[in-house]
């Protein structure tokens, strides 16, 4: 993914006459000469005189010793040195304590909260920007408050909290209106409205953000603030739209805007900027437009462009992608040069990402000739510098960019281990399983950050090897465990012992593509009622079940989809040769990966001692306030993202959320209505869930919409009632950044955003809202992978609970439910009765169950109505180039 390019602020600075400086001691003297050097931009010479006359002038001129601090905080961050930079930050701020000038000490705040938005201590950062925005508006300094109103904008933005995001932009905007007559004020305004356009395009409303754009440009004919912006601000509104177009399905408009873009950073003289968007231009044209030669002319126009301005950052992502695509020209020696040089460029200049990039480059090209082991020594070193970059992640966020698929360094180093192995490399299926349960776990940590329970962790630790692998899996209930790599799909089967006893078995289930293909039909035809055709269900189970052999002592298979197969019911599928679905002969359940299920195995019970908890019937959003006087009215300025979703999906309200609740909870329970179990309405909240969560339930339920944004790549949300400062919108880091005490969750909310968009990277259907739940200490979550009938909803919930009020584990009650439906007719529908899987391992929710009444199945409704979710995640392919403004730094030589 192509980094993001930065806007930035003319710089907050405040210079030091040398009246000011009391010369006669020589500290003083060496913080003069640090001044005159960061004036003339000498800055290794005024970092080093600020370091050595801080300490000194401690004792004799605090103030002084604060400024030089500060100082050497702004350049430090300013070169990404955010560690030494937090150092020098947090003795400015105890220096500045000491005087009583409020606006520097929220200077020294500001910076020391850039330092640590920038290791990642989101919470500490925005504790520091609001310390500096109380103090500067203590003492009146009106652009000091908006800078830290929009870095706070920015922590949000970057954290994923896109309501408070846009309320602090569009306070910001505020502020700057209501200084209109102050020079900076109009800039502020534009550039806090460009913000709400990067959230607007973090929440898939591209036309909104598209809007504000042409107004800012003013091309409309209305917008009077196009012709007088700078021209590098316009340039980077130019280039933002093109990435809306691009998202849009628009690449020629895409294409464009980029030119344009690219005409206004020429006029400037910012060759930097221009290489940015002539790299733009060039994965346009590749990755949309197949225009190869046009995408290599515009690489190498970047790439020249980059040597000039001298940004290594962006000559390494001109070298990376010119070589993908000589690469896929098949002039190996030519990528092997662009690699190389890229390579050399990435050391030189400290690149952790140049530095994979390139080596996964060289990889390919040594397998493409054949050497597996030169090819397997470049991706081990290519895997070493992942792994250690995202060690630091933990600690830290990097600024550097992030171009190129992470996991496609992975599937090159799995297909390269599949190929020794049915060469007769006996070690090979091994490493290469190794190699898969470390891209797998990565995605679900990925989605969901930090959490009690890190597969990632457990995947790169002793204690993950191929015989704890193996384990995973039992000869009763082995693990399925599929991943597409270079073009191929391949299959793992773990628990079940070969001729020669291995238990990790390995397949090569050939091209990918037509499965894939035969994926997309059958999701497509059970979404929209019809049943797929037998053609498709054949030739996937002859691919995916063909290596089953008999069934006989298999009483559940564990599946560890890939991609695109994450949006396929297995049970669906006939046995191979037969017309009997598999879910006739065996319970399924699903796996993110094998590592995921020792886990799960190795997780502590948490044995809640609630029955049930159910969230349902949101609140809509309130109504949206008006903008701030100055700050035109634009979508983005008056709608949250509660709001822009509901209304882009046209979700409505839920009147039979309440209903299933009120018949489900009596059967975990016993008795109806109770307010300890059941937060409808007004009361189901963020803050209740929240509230709730950690005391937990055997059985967590949620009646509501989910919006999964194909569209934007946002991922998934659990729609709520807003409140407070709660946006309504419960995403998987909110619900994996707390504990869940929960044997199991049930998601019968709305899929609206589930699109036709099958990008095989993006499709995180397993670990995004179920992943985060697993992550938050939940066993099992059951979720649709469709829309389904308020009707059919309510009758196979109805079943569901009446099977596990008998006692029955979730995937035999869930096998159960299935076979009961497919024996009734007008409920044998397979849209209807394989929709809803069971991902993770959950134990039973009820012990010591007697047999329940189960209701006699009345007639079949229509599947449409409001409708279940589908936990797949989407993203966007290619790069895009989004300006997120950082407000300035204050690096005050005071």
């Amino acid at each position: 993914m192509l980094r993001p390019r930065v806007l930035l602020p003319a710089l907050l600075i405040l210079y030091s006459s040398p009246s000011q400086v009391q010369a006669a001691e020589p500290p003083l003297a060496l913080f003069d000469r640090a001044l005159t050097f960061h004036e003339n931009g000498r800055l290794d010479e005024a970092l080093a005189a600020y370091r050595v006359a801080a300490p000194a002038l401690e004792k004799i001129d605090p103030e002084s010793a604060g400024t030089a601090r500060n100082n050497a905080c702004a350049i430090l961050n300013d070169r990404g040195d955010f560690r030494g930079a937090l150092v020098e930050c947090t003795a400015a701020v105890r220096l500045r304590r000491l005087g009583k000038d409020p606006i520097l000490l929220a200077r020294a705040l500001n910076n020391r909260g850039r330092s640590l938005q920038s290791l990642g201590r989101t919470e500490e950062a925005e504790t520091s920007f609001r310390d500096a925005l109380g103090l500067n508006r203590q003492g009146g300094d009106a652009e000091g408050e908006e800078i830290n109103l929009a870095n706070l904008g920015v922590a949000a933005t970057e954290s994923g909290r896109y309501g408070r995001a846009l309320e602090a932009y569009r306070e910001a905007a505020a502020v700057a209106a209501r200084h209109a007559a102050e020079p900076w004020a109009a800039d502020q305004i534009r550039i806090a409205r460009i913000n709400e356009g990067v959230v607007l395009e973090k929440l898939g409303a591209y036309e909104e953000a598209l809007a504000l754009y042409r107004d800012l440009l003013g091309v409309q004919g209305t917008g009077s603030t196009g012709g007088d912006l700078d021209p590098r601000l316009r340039a980077s509104i130019a280039a933002n739209a093109g990435v809306l177009y691009r998202n849009l399905g628009d690449p020629r408009r895409a294409i464009a805007a980029f030119t344009e873009a690219a005409k206004l950073y020429a006029q400037a003289g910012d060759r930097a900027g221009a290489s940015n968007v002539a790299l733009n231009l060039g994965l346009a044209r590749h990755l949309n437009l197949n225009d190869r030669p046009g995408a290599e002319v515009d690489f190498r126009t970047a790439l020249k462009l980059a040597q000039a301005s001298g940004d290594q950052s962006e000559e390494i992502q001109d070298l990376f992608y010119l070589g993908r695509l000589l690469i896929e020209e098949g002039r190996l020696g030519e990528a092997e040069d662009a690699f190389s040089r890229c390579l050399k460029s990435a050391v030189a200049s400290g690149s952790a990402e140049g530095r994979w990039s390139a080596r996964e480059g060289l990889g390919r090209i040594a397998a493409a000739r054949g050497d597996l082991a030169k090819a397997r020594n470049q991706l081990d070193q290519a895997l070493a510098e992942i792994e250690a970059t995202r060690d630091e992640i933990g600690a830290k966020r990097l600024q550097a960019s992030y171009f190129g698929d992470h996991r496609s360094v992975y599937e090159t180093a799995v297909a390269i281990e599949a190929r020794s192995a049915l060469a007769g490399d006996g070690q090979a299926a091994g490493r290469a399983l190794l190699l898969v349960e470390r891209a797998k776990a990565r995605e679900l940590v990925d989605a969901l950050g930090v959490s009690s329970a890190n597969p990632e962790s457990l995947a790169r630790s002793k204690a993950l090897n191929l015989a704890a692998l193996a384990r995973s899996g039992s000869p009763a209930e082995p693990v399925l465990e599929y991943f597409v790599a270079e073009g191929n799909l391949y299959l793992w089967r773990l628990g079940t012992a070969d001729a020669a006893g291995s238990k990790i078995q390995l397949f090569d289930l050939g091209p990918s593509a037509p499965t894939l293909l035969a994926v997309r039909r059958v999701h497509r035809e059970l979404a929209a009622g019809r049943s797929p055709a037998a053609s498709d269900l054949a030739a996937l189970s002859a691919t995916l079940l063909g290596q089953l052999g008999e069934l006989a002592g298999i009483s559940r298979l564990r599946i560890a989809p890939d991609g695109e197969l994450r949006y396929l019911p297995f049970e669906l599928l006939p046995l191979p040769g037969t017309n009997e679905p598999l879910i006739g002969k065996v319970a399924v359940s699903y796996l993110p990966s094998a590592a995921v299920a020792l886990a799960l195995a190795a997780r502590p019970a948490s044995h809640p001692s609630r029955a049930f908890l159910g969230f349902g019937a949101p609140l809509p959003p309130a109504p949206a306030s008006p903008p701030a006087p100055g700050v035109p009215k634009t979508t983005a300025t008056s709608s949250s993202p509660l709001a822009l979703l509901t209304a882009r999906f046209s979700l409505h309200a839920l009147p039979g959320a309440a209903r299933e609740i009120a018949e489900v909870e009596p059967l975990m329970t016993g008795r109806p209505g109770d307010p300890d179990s059941s937060f409808l309405g007004e009361r189901a909240t963020e803050a209740a869930f929240r509230a709730q969560s950690n005391r937990g339930a055997r059985v967590l339920h949620f009646a509501t919409h989910t919006v999964l944004d194909e569209r934007a790549g946002r991922g998934a949300a659990i729609l709520l009632t807003p409140s407070g400062e709660d946006d309504g919108l419960l995403d998987p880091a909110e619900i994996a950044a707390r504990p869940v005490h929960a044997d199991l969750a049930v998601l019968s909310a709305c899929s609206t955003a589930l699109g036709g968009d099958f990008q095989r990277r993006g499709a995180g259907a397993l670990s995004s809202l179920s992943g985060a739940f697993i992550a938050a200490g939940v066993s099992g979550v059951v979720a649709s992978l469709w829309d389904v009938g308020d009707q059919a909803t309510a009758v196979f919930m109805g079943q569901f609970y009446a099977q596990l009020a008998r006692g029955l584990p979730p995937a035999e009650a869930l096998a159960a439910t299935k076979r009961r439906l497919l024996a009734t007719p007008g409920w044998d529908r397979p849209g209807v009765w394989s929709a809803f899987i069971l991902i993770g391992e959950a134990p039973p929710v009820v012990t010591g169950g007697s047999v329940r009444f189960l209701r006699t199945l009345g007639p079949a409704g229509p599947i449409a109505g409001w409708c279940l979710a589908a936990l797949a995640i989407a993203g966007i392919a290619g790069a895009a180039f989004r300006s997120i403004r950082r407000p300035a730094p204050d690096d005050a030589k005071t």
